[in-house]
């Protein structure tokens, strides 16, 4: 690899829906060298954290910094031949995601004219990760064009604060402002310890000031994962009129079934791969139940891909499985411990985490026996699993102890009256009492 020759790297665009990312973590630091394969940076999109690796070796020089919102195929970094270091502005990027607002207004003049703009492939990389605009530039190449070193010396007319990424990371997350430091590393550049510097003098400013007049109760913004559920929760609140209705289930002999199946295959296999699989079937059996509600009216949904619920740090996130009425329990249960194990440490791709028909979220670890959950949009349907616990039950015309748990299924009354519901409900309880039915495929 020549010092001439860059390669960008772009943030990738992993499934349909994914549109920009956060920029998580850098495992390279500017001018390192890196080899093909090790791992480059870290993005977040607003369900998980995937870990990008390096396409070609060489030296690497950061675009953007920590944190920075990025759209799909933008370059965040450069591998080169040379480990100098290379002045390069981040390009435009948000702060925080937002939803993309319709123009209000025709294209101007001036930006069709940008469009129009000569320059060679090279100018033009060049300007896209020095951040300098062509529009306006002068071009000293042939018939006008503008050229790399026309792009250079914009570059090197307009002001810039010269940072490492550490020391750029550091401020960020302490809100410092660069402008403001004096820089004691190569050619001015301020480094991690200048940052330091001012914190630490920052601190001992606070420290001087009266107790009273530093404020323990500062506002969090919602960010992030955050952000979106409450973003979500709201509109399925707001917009949604639903209903909830409740069902007892005499779990006795799923408790009994699971307990063989351990016996017999040695395999763990979770109680909430046998409710899935439940509402799997009874959607397939109940095709109505199986809908949405879009743009173009109520949609009855081809797949039955069932959402599981999994409770992580980051917060709630819901992975799908998608065709679980033609998967057998035990596949269902491996697909569903590999998805669910993936979400908690933020590694599932953006693409299971959307397309659900049907939510399950469960609480019955806690303790809890019933509960009215939220319907997740743009999904009609959303079960609620309570705790299974020993109580009193009718059981052939006699009280005695029995496995019971309460199912609470949520949903949009818009899309569905109540008897609909209720025998969707109805079929997923009856499946649930006889076991035999979900493990038949797997120990026929």
């Amino acid at each position: 690899m020549t010092e001439e020759k860059i390669y960008e790297v772009v943030m990738p665009k992993l499934g349909m829906i994914m549109t920009q990312a956060q920029l998580a973590a850098w495992h390279k630091e500017e001018g390192d060298w890196i080899n093909k394969g090790e791992p480059l940076f870290d993005f977040e999109s607003d369900k998980s954290t995937i870990t990008i690796e390096a396409p070609i070796s060489g030296y690497v020089h950061l675009v953007v910094a920590v944190g920075d919102i990025v759209p799909v195929k933008q370059t965040v970094a450069v591998i080169t031949g040379s480990s100098a270091v290379l002045e390069v502005k981040s390009q435009p990027v948000q702060s925080e995601v937002k939803a993309a607002a319709p123009p209000t207004q025709a294209p101007s003049p001036t930006s069709k004219q940008a469009e129009r703009v000569t320059a060679s492939p090279k100018a033009r990389i060049a300007a896209r990760l020095k951040g300098v605009s062509l529009e306006g530039l002068a071009g000293t190449g042939p018939r006008g064009m503008i050229v790399s070193d026309d792009v250079n010396k914009a570059f090197a007319a307009e002001p810039t604060i010269k940072a490492s990424p550490l020391a750029r990371k550091i401020a960020k997350a302490n809100q410092i402002d660069l402008s403001s430091l004096t820089g004691s590393g190569p050619r001015g550049q301020i480094v991690r310890a200048d940052v330091e510097n001012a914190l630490e003098a920052e601190s001992q400013t606070l420290q001087t000031k009266p107790a009273e007049s530093v404020s323990s109760n500062e506002a969090t913004p919602l960010t992030g994962l955050r952000a979106v559920i409450a973003e979500r929760l709201t509109a399925g609140w707001q917009e949604r009129p639903q209903v909830t209705l409740t069902a007892e289930v005499d779990a006795t002999d799923l408790v009994s079934a699971r307990n063989q199946i351990i016996a017999e295959s040695g395999r763990k296999v979770s109680y909430n791969t046998f409710i899935i699989l439940a509402v799997a079937k009874a959607l397939q059996q109940i095709p109505s139940a199986n809908i949405q509600l879009t743009d173009r009216g109520v949609v009855t949904l081809s797949q039955i891909n069932i959402g599981a619920a999994v409770d992580t740090d980051r917060g709630l996130l819901v992975p799908v499985l998608r065709d679980a009425d033609k998967k057998s329990l035990l596949a269902l249960d491996e697909e569903f411990k590999d998805l669910a194990n993936r979400a908690l440490e933020g590694k599932c791709l953006p693409d299971e985490l959307t397309g659900s028909s049907v939510t399950i979220t469960n609480l019955g670890a806690f303790g809890i026996d019933a509960f009215t959950p939220i319907i997740n949009p743009p999904e009609a349907l959303i079960l609620g699993v309570g705790r299974i616990a020993l109580r009193p039950a009718v059981f052939n015309g006699q009280i005695v102890p029995r496995q019971t748990m309460v199912l609470s299924l949520s949903f949009d009354h818009r899309l569905m009256d109540g008897a609909p519901a209720a025998r969707f409900l109805q079929r997923v309880v009856q499946l649930i009492e006889r076991p035999v039915v979900l493990v038949s495929e797997d120990f026929a």
